[in-house]
Parts: C-alpha cells; structure tokens; sequence
C-alpha cells in the first residue's frame, strides 16, 4: 500500500534526516580527532623518548638526573594547578633541559673530578642555549619550551645566566625546574661525592629565597606532601645511584 505523504511533512522528514546524518558526521569527526590526537601523542613520547635516549648513550648520569628533575617538577606543577597541557610542557621541559650537554664539548667537564677553571665555566654556561637549539623543533607542540629551558640557570636577582633575567622575567617553569634542578644535584651520589641530606639541603635552598631562587616556589616545599614527594624521590634516586654507578667504582679500583 502506497502512504501519501503530505506536503507540509516533507520539511520535517528533511529537518530529521538532515540532523541525523549531522549527527553521524559529527560522531565520525570526533572518532577520527580521537584518534589523530591519539596518533599525535604517542608521536610526541616517541619524540621525548628518542632525545633521552640519545642524551643516556651520551651520558647516562645526566639522563637519570633529568628523568628524576622531572618527577620533582611533576609535583610542584601540581602545586599551581596547572592545566594539562602546561604540565605536560613542564615535564618535557625538565627531561629535556640538559639535553645541550651530549655536546662532546661539555663531556670532560661534566666528568671532571676538578674544580672548573674561569674558562671551563664559560663554556659549560652554553648548554641552555644549546639545549634551546636542540628543542627548537618542539616549539610548535609546546610554545615556549625553549625559552624555559634556556632559562633554568637564571636567578632571581638577576645573577644567573645567560641573559641575566631577573625575577618574573623568568619564565615559571624554569624557577621550579631551577629549585629541582639544584635539590637533584646535591642529594646524589657522584663519584667523586657522598650525598647530602634533604633536610640539608632544603635548609640551603630556603636560604637561596630572594638571591638564587623565586621565593614562592621555595615556599611550596614547606607543603607536607611535597616534602614527602621530594624525599621519597631523593632517596629512590640515590639507591639507583649507587647501583649504576657501582661497575664503574669497581673498574675503578
């Protein structure tokens, strides 16, 4: 049996049909944004994995010293609530800040049981521009990455390098990766060094306020589950340590 449908019912059954094939669309773009932006980070771990992975053939110690800097700035990015895709810059930040030293330049002076010379200083004072260099590509998947790793040896007074910035001019990120920085460097081992207590330097950081360190990110390690992070991750860090760094005590000897 034929239905005659009436004239004004032809609008509608257009309006529906319209809607739902918008919907259907609609529901396969967002299928298909899912997965490129799926395509698009894993592509982007690949890309981190590979620098750290270039940077551990180089020089292993540097490359579990920034996997640890990173897990400390994880939790002070939680501190200032930031978004996902600011702390997702920060972490690679922190991972990648040092990447400027698998220059054969630095290599000897980063091994050096010696106090640096005037001149080994100079030089070891590139390698924020050269880890800026290296990242430059990374600026179009996280705007500003360079200039933060370009400044995590800044201070806040001004005294740091290499452009001398001063207080805000710092960017955020490069204060907390600056604070972590140094707190990873004193609480391990090296070859040449026992390391030193958290409390110990904790004590030394808070001194650093106002002079080396933005005295709000220095305040946020007075937090109870940012010291229990903290220390948690120090001594993870000097157990693992003490265990890479065993094979070569042992030629050594």
């Amino acid at each position: 049996m034929r239905i005659e449908l009436r004239p004004d019912y032809t609008p509608l059954l257009l309006l529906g049909v319209t809607v739902a094939t918008a919907g259907a669309v609609g529901a396969a773009w967002r299928a298909d944004a899912r997965r490129r932006n799926k395509t698009s980070k894993k592509l982007r771990r690949v890309m981190v994995d590979l620098l750290l992975n270039a940077l551990s053939s180089g020089d292993a110690f540097t490359a579990r010293h920034s996997r640890r800097v990173a897990n400390l700035t994880d939790v002070l990015g939680c501190t200032y609530g930031f978004e996902r895709e600011r702390k997702a810059r920060l972490r690679v930040a922190s991972l990648l800040h040092d990447m400027g030293k698998i220059d054969d330049r630095f290599f000897h002076i980063l091994h050096s049981c010696e106090r640096l010379d005037p001149k080994e200083r100079s030089k070891i004072k590139q390698h924020p521009h050269e880890s800026a260099y290296i990242l430059t590509p990374m600026e179009r998947i996280y705007p500003g990455i360079t200039y933060i790793v370009e400044s995590h040896h800044e201070c806040w007074d001004g005294g740091g390098y290499p452009r001398g910035l001063k207080g805000e001019e710092i960017p955020l990120e490069a204060r907390i990766i600056s604070v972590a920085d140094v707190f990873d460097a004193l609480t391990q081992p090296r070859a040449y060094k026992e390391p030193r207590s958290v409390s110990e330097v904790l004590k030394e950081i808070r001194n650093s306020a106002g002079e080396r360190f933005d005295p709000g990110v220095v305040e946020q390690l007075d937090r109870a589950d940012v010291l229990r992070a903290w220390t948690r991750i120090a001594e993870e860090g000097q157990e693992a340590e003490r265990q890479a760094q065993k094979p070569v005590a042992e030629a050594a000897d």
